[in-house]
């Protein structure tokens, strides 16, 4: 395995160290962040007059020539990306390729590298995070005038609108969606200069390498940018907590398509069969999105573990949050793909939910604010409802049943109007307040989402 740091070293180092030490395996996925990297820093190096004019063209396009054939390069053979790069530009374009290491160390290249790869992964995936909010907002649309039972502790509630309960995943998407803005923006600090912890013998510009590579700003500290992984934790955080939204959909999905409850219906194409159980459909992509949530909070305990007590500034240690990295954004860019189709082929069974709405002690409160608009206080009312639903309990019946002296023993202030409080629309439009389950305010929810979408980048 070829090596750019010969010469301390008389022996060959063990070949299982060999293996034990490369990270090449990996890291490869960085060439192309290496290489654009390198061409800046070339450039950097022309205008201070350390490279000449010819030999900085030279630099570059054998870079840029490198690129073109990353497919036939054998990575094998080398340490790590940066040995890699390094070598074949040598290799390709000759001695003036050892010159473009001048200045510069590994430590401050992969962490360049690094953001660099992430930045442009957090541009995919917030596309990824718009088109499966978008589905979520089109699907609320179309049902925000259907109705299902809310639950507070898996148990009958309130009734709300289908609607407001998808826009209510939309809401987690969007906290998460201005995260990643927050991630993306505090990432973007230029590392390259830093040189291995104390800075650069040579007075590279800094601030035009970090405009040539699309940052907004250089870092502050050479000793914090060579050994800050805090981006990866931030990452491994986001990923995690989008998971965990998912993994919530997911669990609903799962409780809604059983047989107990049948509000909806997973479409065949999204759906497995049993090896045994001929009858059998069920919902393996929920599943396994729930499924999936365990690796992102293990990689995010992995990647906060990985630089606990790490004295300043790189340790080697710092090479393992490459894979935590690269697999939390593989994992999430699939769950975000495959939850957006299978969220389009879902169909609510409105009719199967019709018949929960039969418990008509998921009124309860608004009978208590019935009787709190006529005057009474809301502890009393709560009271008195409370007494109605054992009634109920006890002599077989729901609210929708009673008579109306049965109710008026029980308080006085009860009348005929109190049984038009006995319908879904009444039930979600009697809610007020910005934000709840009314009609109104579902469908300025949804035009607020669509603005949302529309105009955030």
């Amino acid at each position: 395995m070829k090596k750019v740091w010969k010469g301390r070293f008389k022996k060959e180092l063990d070949t299982d160290v060999n293996k034990f030490n490369a990270s090449v395996s990996f890291d490869k996925r960085l060439f192309k962040y290496d290489i654009l990297a390198g061409q800046a820093y070339a450039n950097a190096l022309y205008k201070i007059k350390i490279l000449k004019s010819d030999e900085m063209k030279k630099i570059v396009n054998g870079l840029q020539k490198l690129l073109e054939k990353e497919n036939t390069i054998n990575f094998d053979q080398y340490e790590d990306v940066h040995s890699a790069v390094e070598i074949e530009l040598t290799k390709l374009i000759g001695d003036v390729g050892k010159k473009l290491h001048t200045g510069r160390s590994r430590n401050d290249l992969v962490s360049t590298d690094t953001r660099m790869y992430l930045k442009d992964e957090i541009i995919e995936i917030k596309k990824m995070l718009k088109n499966l909010m978008q589905t979520l907002v089109d699907f609320a649309d179309k049902n925000k005038d259907t109705y299902m039972p809310g639950y507070t502790h898996l148990q009958h509630a309130q009734i709300i609108a289908v609607g407001h309960w998808l826009l209510s995943y939309f809401t987690m998407l969007k906290r998460d969606y201005n995260l990643l803005n927050f991630i993306y923006n505090r990432m973007d600090y230029l590392p390259l200069g830093s040189g291995a912890l104390a800075g650069s013998n040579y007075n590279v510009h800094r601030m035009t390498m970090a405009k040539a590579l699309g940052f907004k700003d250089i870092t502050e500290n050479s000793i914090d940018a060579v050994s800050d992984r805090d981006f990866v934790i931030d990452f491994l955080y986001f990923s995690s907590l989008v998971a965990a939204h998912l993994s919530r959909l997911s669990e609903e999905i799962i409780i809604f398509n059983s047989s107990e409850f049948s509000f909806i219906e997973i479409d065949d194409a999204y759906a497995t069969g049993s090896s045994l159980m001929p009858n059998k459909k069920n919902p393996d992509i929920a599943e396994l999105i729930r499924g999936k949530t365990g690796g992102f909070y293990g990689r995010l305990m992995a990647g906060l573990t990985l630089i606990k007590g790490l004295p300043l500034a790189y340790n080697k240690d710092l090479q393992e949050d490459k894979p935590l990295l690269f697999e939390s954004v593989d994992q999430l860019k699939s769950i975000l793909s495959i939850m957006n189709k299978f969220l389009q082929n879902i169909k609510i069974k409105e009719d199967k939910m019709s018949e929960q709405l039969l418990d008509y002690f998921m009124y309860s409160t608004d009978v208590a604010d019935y009787l709190v608009k006529k005057g009474m206080s809301f502890r009393e009312a709560y009271e008195i409802v409370g007494k109605l639903v054992a009634y109920c309990i006890e002599n077989k019946k729901s609210f929708g049943r009673l008579e109306i002296d049965e109710l008026q023993n029980l308080s006085e202030l009860f009348d005929e109007d109190v049984f038009d409080l006995f319908h879904p629309e009444a039930s979600t439009d009697s809610k007020k307040t910005p934000g709840s389950t009314s009609f109104k305010y579902v469908s300025k929810q949804i035009l607020a989402a669509r603005l949302f979408l529309q105009f955030e980048k």
